[in-house]
């Protein structure tokens, strides 16, 4: 608290790597809030999922009523389309949600935009004396889904309700896309009145910072996106050509026998250019078709999605890399960001910035990728304060998950020691693998009961009741639950066991990106940058993983846990920097034995 306090105060951007269970938010928001009270500053604390923003609500609404701060006002900050209440767009997909809402709006269509907001000076009149009656009974700060409650009862747009007690209030809950996406931060800030100068700018999880930003300033189309657009067209009474029959006899022509390979900014045009037309043109068409299409159906829209990909796809605001790839049958063209630093070092105009996390290492990466201020940003590394006992880091000396070694032999080694440190763990086991595939190909080869597993894109609800089933398995006497999931995946990171449910955590492999066109690129343009491509771009953020993954099991002092690192690289230097040397380390060539040990 001491020192983010000093840094707010000093105008610097503060990068705090600090174990998890150590109270970064209550740290953060009370010293951040203290400085904002003392120089009329707002703050932002900006996460990267909307489940993480009822920490911070509930740390401001404990400090309001602890200091009787009456006058303290925090707002649950989410997207339009998060909290609207009009169901005819509930199932769009974002383009074609923010396409439609903007032309209800716009024609005077919405009940629930007049309701809150008011389309003349008369409704506004009556916008405004609902509102009054909403912060009566607001209190310091409730959460969006209360919001969203109210709105529905009142048949008011509760974004809009948003909008205005974001205006009013000294905190500001939100997501990362909010203040570091560029076109969506201008308009926000815009609309609740609050400038990034005034501002003290709280990253929550902030080694997510980097990655997430890219893949918000990313975009693709492929060969099934061309092919619902044709349909469209054809509903809508337009005849759009062989389009999709065009884009993949163009993407074998390119490729040429390859799985990917990298295109320039006129490539994509001169695709366009076989129909006859400019890029200007075909955006104004697919626009219209997409429009029409929606208000004919209230289904998302094709058109609309390769309209805006088009019209992105010439944007050098960006560095950049643009791929073509053939998966399966089909091809996908991407538009993939490199560097997040345009978006982010934004960060250095605020009054002051907090970064904080528990695997934000190294620190001086974080720094340079985000391109803050090297005079600006304070940065320090906080000392576990965990009993060391507490935790065994077990190494296996014998198996792997690199591209050489996978076969059936080696997973089923390591199948066959993941169901012994199982047995004999006292509790739950949590097993993170390195990716979807990899996990798909063990699974099936273990012998132990109650798996519960993580599938690609499962939804919010379903990974919900993942967890229910896992830690309801853990309660059962003389057993334990087993939930396998990914290294990087959402059940690696956010996620708090903070009853004890993990005994033992076991990670399965090095979470290393896939060495393809992408990645490539990526280790190149940070080599140019920095000289340090191959840790930026590559080793650094697939390792994060394996610490992120591991922190799963110890959540507060008194939890006690095995950590088995099932991959012989961890032994390695340019791996186990991850590994706390305070702690008791073992490398074992039967590494549930060293859990037997510990567990006894």
């Amino acid at each position: 608290m001491e020192d983010i306090y000093q840094a707010t105060t000093n105008q610097q951007n503060f990068m705090a790597q600090a174990s998890t269970g150590m109270g970064k938010t209550d740290a953060s928001l009370s010293a951040a809030l203290t400085c904002a009270i003392e120089n009329d500053l707002d703050v932002f604390f900006l996460t990267p999922k909307i489940s993480q923003h009822k920490i911070a609500l509930d740390v401001v609404n404990g400090i309001a009523s602890k200091y009787s701060l009456t006058d303290l006002r925090a707002v649950d900050m989410v997207g339009r389309s998060q909290c609207c209440i009009d169901d005819t767009l509930s199932e769009l997909d974002s383009d074609s949600f923010h396409h439609s809402c903007s032309k209800k709006r716009k024609d005077g269509h919405c009940t629930y935009y007049g309701n809150a907001k008011g389309y003349n000076k008369f409704d506004e009149a009556k916008a405004n004396s609902r509102f009054r009656v909403v912060m009566e009974q607001y209190g310091v700060a409730k959460t969006h889904h209360e919001l969203i409650q109210m709105g529905r009862s009142s048949a008011c747009c509760p974004y809009e309700w948003l909008l205005k007690i974001a205006e009013q209030s000294r905190l500001v809950i939100a997501d990362y896309h909010h203040i570091l996406i560029p076109h969506i931060r201008d308009v926000f800030l815009t609309k609740i009145k609050k400038r990034i100068e005034d501002s003290i700018i709280i990253i929550d999880e902030a080694h997510n910072l980097a990655a997430r930003v890219r893949s918000s300033l990313s975009s693709n189309v492929g060969s099934l996106t061309f092919k619902r657009m044709e349909k469209e067209m054809r509903f809508v009474g337009l005849d759009s050509g062989p389009v999709e029959e065009e884009f993949g006899r163009w993407s074998n022509e390119l490729l040429a026998g390859r799985s990917e390979c990298t295109l320039s900014t006129t490539a994509f045009h001169e695709f366009l250019g076989r129909f006859g037309l400019e890029p200007k043109k075909v955006v104004e068409d697919l626009e219209k078709a997409g429009t029409e299409f929606i208000d004919r159906t209230d289904k998302r829209s094709a058109c609309l999605k390769i309209s805006k990909f088009i019209e992105e796809w010439g944007n050098t605001q960006f560095e950049c890399i643009r791929i073509l790839k053939k998966r399966g049958p089909f091809f996908v063209l991407s538009k993939r960001m490199l560097d997040p630093s345009p978006a982010t070092n934004i960060l250095n105009q605020a009054h002051s910035s907090v970064l904080m996390s528990g695997t934000l290492l190294p620190l001086e990466m974080h720094r340079d990728v985000l391109g803050l201020s090297k005079e600006k940003t304070v940065m320090k590394e906080y000392p576990n304060p965990f009993a060391a006992e507490n935790v065994v880091n077990i190494i296996s000396d014998n198996l792997t998950t690199k591209y050489s070694r996978r076969d059936p032999e080696e997973y089923g080694q390591i199948a066959s020691q993941l169901d012994s440190i199982v047995s004999i763990t006292p509790g739950g086991t949590a097993i993170f693998f390195p990716s979807y595939r990899v996990l798909s190909d063990i699974i099936p080869l273990m012998k132990s009961k109650k798996l519960n597993i993580q599938r690609s894109g499962m939804k919010s609800g379903e990974l919900k009741a993942l967890i229910k089933d896992f830690k309801t398995d853990g309660k059962t006497e003389g057993s334990g639950g087993v939930l396998c999931a990914v290294q990087g995946g959402s059940l690696s990171e956010g996620v708090d066991f903070a009853e004890g449910e993990i005994k033992s955590a076991v990670i399965v492999g090095v979470a290393l990106d896939e060495m393809n066109v992408e990645t490539r690129a990526l280790i190149e343009y940070y080599d140019k940058k920095f000289s340090r491509g191959w840790d930026y771009g590559y080793l650094y953020p697939g390792t994060i993983k394996a610490l992120q993954a591991a922190g799963r099991g110890r959540r507060k002092e008194s939890d006690r846990v095995a950590i088995v690192y099932l991959d012989e690289r961890f032994k390695w230097h340019k791996y186990n920097w991850i590994l706390n040397r305070n702690e008791k380390i073992v490398v074992s060539k039967n590494p549930h034995q060293e859990v037997e040990k510990f567990w006894k």
